[in-house]
């Protein structure tokens, strides 16, 4: 083995892994976001609550979106950066007058990020419902 063959393969598991996270990034778009998203917040100090967000990218580019728990509402901010991966929704509690306002980071199918009420601000991770095809 010559001396030049071990910086190679020293740098090749980094290479792998740029190679492997590249397609990631490069599918986080806008039109992902459309479909149904459930996890759940924790309020410091609390317990897990459900969150499940419905998402639409609408052919005209209206980006709109839904929060279907903790309680039903249309959201009347819902926004995606493209450049930093950055999803927003706003949306109020007509029962409470709560606004929750959710804010996180698109990445492949999940968001991370945080919700906040205005009383409550906590962590969200919500991942992107999918169906496989049943194999034959």
């Amino acid at each position: 083995m010559t001396r030049y063959a071990r910086p190679f393969w020293l740098l090749a598991p980094v290479l792998v892994a740029a190679w492997l996270t590249v397609p990631a990034h490069a599918a986080d778009t806008e039109s992902n976001l459309d479909g149904t998203w459930s996890g759940d917040w924790m309020v410091q100090g609390g317990v897990p609550d459900a969150v499940t967000v419905r998402i639409s990218y609408e052919d005209n580019g209206t980006l709109t979106a839904k929060f279907v728990t903790p309680t039903p509402m249309d959201c009347t901010v819902a926004s995606y950066a493209a450049k930093t991966h950055t999803v927003k929704l706003e949306a109020t509690d007509k029962k409470s007058g709560d606004r929750y306002t959710l804010e996180g980071k698109l990445s492949g199918n999940e968001i991370v990020g945080t919700i906040d009420t205005g009383t409550h601000t906590g962590s969200v991770r919500l991942i992107k419902w999918t169906f496989l095809a049943p194999l034959r």
